[in-house]
């Protein structure tokens, strides 16, 4: 196929590939343009450095067997621009010159694990604290290995030494371009000289070094692109074990695989920015350039098995050391690193970083060309494509990955707005449509239309005066494409807060109280929150700040430090949201809350005691109230049962005394109308006296006679039995006692 035709369909797959990874490239762009201007700067340093201090004037000082050779080929091996295959080389050549193992190891660890553009690119894309722990970290690895392999040395336990000279292929690829620039004319002086040296040393920079670490920086871009996308957010976090699980991984990955400093720089940024401790990356920056495959090789046959295993046993536990103890400052100084490096990896092009993106690129291509890197790949690509039977590279496959770039290209003409979300077609930057329904929209396809997204129903969190270390309710970014931001908004100044003074308040009595407080917000208006707000974080904390101080300003400390915490967070909630809404911010203010309340560091024991009083106070008092409480309730009830029982007994005698009389009424009424029966009963009831001790009884008449017995138990008249009986025929009477 004709050079012409590859190189279009090499153009196709290319433009595929980009709109397929949009968001991979996207932030390969954004780590090439925020590392551009220093890694541009770490270059021509180093360029200069090596025509002003070539290694050779240094060996004479690395030869003696003692810890000041050891000391000083690290110190030297970290300004020193070698490029990664030249550190071998030039390694060996110093072996050659008489310098001692011990030396020799040191340089051979302090030079590929830093050097002036990898410490710019880490400035550009973390902070400096890692910019500084860094060069710190290799070269405090490189003296204790250094010191051991010395130590090990003059006891005679180092082994024999291996051979001083090695293969040409030992270092690296091959490679057609000399890494020494020569000597100055010594007749050249004044200007002529500075301009020699600034000639060669750019020369050297764009040139041999440009050439030697520009695969290493592609590949190290494209990794972390990849792990942009690839790797969920939170990762780390969520799958695996902090700590030394995850130091113990990162040493797995970077033992046998070579990456160079500056082109682990965006990987390690990548990882963080996926929840990677900032000690995990850092174990992967200091072992990945220092014990790769090829490195160990040189090692064992330039120095010995047992430097070897010195070696990596020196570089391993140092970087485990020194990752332990990085993890622990980055909490100790409030700094969240992962959040910094989420902000590097979706932050908006400046002009600036645009135009050192660009000439970054250039030069990476022009390299690229200059060393037939597309070659090259396309031998390694053939030649993994053999192991398996196929050419990935014939004029079939080339067709078909053609037609699946050009169905991936209309697949970006589909977009997806999931549930929770609204979404914005835009369209070169202005918005033509809102979606706030989810589910599948169809707009035309890049670079014309891309769609921004927005999660509305996530709870967003800002904290004031504090620093929570946990990401259980980390603010997701607010949006998934980009923000624009100002060039000089680094990710660490945001970062690095001073909270002692953000939560230190003035009272109304003008003592000072350390509040740390925090606000739960959400998103009311999509719109106004994503497109009216450039910082909706920082308005939210502004306002709270402002609305809280405020409102401390017109409390005792007393107040704020007892009682009235509940009644402060309720008034600057309100006064927050109505602030918010007079900025048509489309912010809903959920909560504000109290996280602690305490007076400054050298009176917090005193106002912790006055704060226990009138705690102990309030609570004597809110126990008398319920006690009265009580006590009032008691003697009422008591009252109102006695009320109670003195209405029903009235009630009660009332009744008896009317039913009473109304069964004397009726009883008269009765006698008035049955005089005979009263005058009978009246008889009976007086016999029933009279003759109450009599047993038997008899009365007599003309035509009767009345038997009157008394009951046998001798309980009275309700036994007795009367009995009336007629005369019989003949003057006979019945008169049987047994009745």
């Amino acid at each position: 196929m004709p050079r012409r035709w590859n190189i279009a369909i090499l153009l196709i797959v290319a433009l595929g590939l980009g709109v397929l990874f949009r968001d991979s490239v996207w932030a390969i762009l954004i780590l090439a343009a925020e590392s551009g201007p220093y890694l541009l700067i770490g270059f021509a340093l180093a360029g200069f450095l090596k025509i002003i201090i070539p290694e050779q004037r240094v060996f004479k000082y690395l030869g003696p067997n003692t810890f000041t050779s050891v000391a000083l080929a690290s110190l030297l091996g970290i300004p020193i621009p070698l490029c990664s295959c030249s550190v071998l080389p030039v390694a060996t050549t110093l072996r050659q010159s008489g310098a001692s193992r011990g030396a020799t190891t040191s340089f051979l660890i302090s030079t590929p694990e830093t050097g002036l553009d990898s410490i710019g690119i880490t400035y550009a894309l973390l902070d400096p604290i890692m910019t500084i722990a860094r060069p710190l970290a290799a070269l405090t690895t490189a003296v204790v290995t250094g010191t051991l392999v010395t130590t090990l040395e003059q006891l005679g336990w180092a082994g024999e030494p291996g051979s001083s000279s090695l293969e040409a292929d030992d270092g690296c690829d091959d490679h057609d371009h000399d890494h020494h620039a020569g000597d100055i004319p010594s007749y050249a002086t004044g200007w002529e000289r500075i301009r020699e040296i600034t000639r060669r040393s750019l020369a050297y920079a764009f040139g041999p070094l440009m050439d030697d670490l520009t695969p290493w920086l592609i590949l190290g871009f494209l990794i972390s692109g990849l792990v942009v996308i690839a790797v969920p957010d939170n990762f780390f976090t969520l799958y695996v074990p902090r700590g030394w699980a995850a130091y113990l991984l990162m040493l797995v990955i970077g033992t046998p695989i070579y990456i160079c400093a500056a082109a682990a720089t965006p990987v390690a940024v990548a990882l963080i920015a996926k929840g990677l401790d900032p000690g995990a990356a850092l174990v992967l920056l200091l072992v990945g350039p220092a014990t790769n495959a090829t490195t160990m090789l040189v090692i064992a046959r330039l120095l010995g098995k047992r430097i070897l295993a010195v070696h990596l046993i020196g570089v391993t536990g140092c970087a485990l050391l020194l990752g332990a103890i990085l993890d622990e400052l980055y909490p100790a100084l409030g700094i969240d690193l992962s959040t910094a490096a989420a902000e590097v990896v979706h932050r908006g092009l400046s002009p600036i970083a645009a135009a050192a993106a660009a000439i970054l690129i250039f030069f990476l291509v022009r390299s690229a060309i200059r060393i037939r890197l597309m070659p090259q790949v396309t031998q390694d690509i053939r030649r993994l494509g053999a192991r398996f039977g196929v050419d990935p590279l014939s004029p079939g496959m080339r067709l078909t990955a053609v037609a699946v770039l050009g169905l991936a290209y209309v697949s970006t003409a589909f977009s997806i707005i999931g549930p929770g979300e609204a979404g914005w077609v835009m369209r070169f930057g202005r918005v033509v449509r809102t979606v706030s329904e989810p589910g599948l929209i169809i707009h035309l396809p890049l670079p014309f239309d891309r769609v921004e997204r927005l999660q509305t129903r996530a709870v967003r969190r800002v904290e004031l005066g504090f620093f929570r270390e946990t990401d259980e309710d980390e603010n997701a970014l607010p949006w998934a494409t980009a923000q624009s931001r100002d060039a000089d908004d680094t990710p660490w100044v945001s970062m690095r807060r001073d909270f002692d003074a953000e939560a230190e308040m003035m009272t109304g009595e003008e003592n000072i109280l350390s509040i740390q407080y925090a606000v739960h917000f959400d998103i009311r208006d999509p719109y106004a929150y994503r497109y009216r707000l450039a910082d909706p974080d920082g308005l939210v904390r502004s306002f709270a700040s402002w609305v809280l101080r405020q409102a401390v300003a017109q409390r005792a400390a007393s107040d704020i430090l007892v009682v009235h915490r509940a009644a402060l967070e309720r008034e600057c909630h309100t006064i927050l949201q109505r602030e918010l809404d007079a900025m048509d911010s489309g912010i809903r203010v959920i909560a504000v809350t109290l996280q602690d309340v305490h007076a400054a560091l050298p009176v917090h024991e005193a106002f912790r005691d006055v704060a226990s009083a009138l705690e102990d106070k309030a609570r004597r008092t809110r126990q008398a109230q319920g006690y009265r409480s009580e006590t009032l309730a008691l003697a009422r009830a008591e009252a109102y049962a006695l009320t109670q029982t003195a209405a029903g007994y009235q009630s009660e005698v009332v009744n008896r005394a009317r039913g009473q009389g109304q069964a004397f009424v009726s009883r008269l009424d009765a006698y008035r109308a049955h005089p005979a029966l009263t005058r009978l009963r009246l008889y009976f009831e007086t016999l029933e006296t009279t003759l109450s001790d009599a047993q038997t009884t008899f009365l007599l008449g003309d035509d009767v006679v009345v038997e009157l017995w008394k009951s046998r138990n001798g309980k009275g008249l309700p036994g007795d039995m009367l009995q009336s009986v007629l005369p019989e025929p003949g003057g006979r009477r019945d008169s049987n006692p047994t009745k």
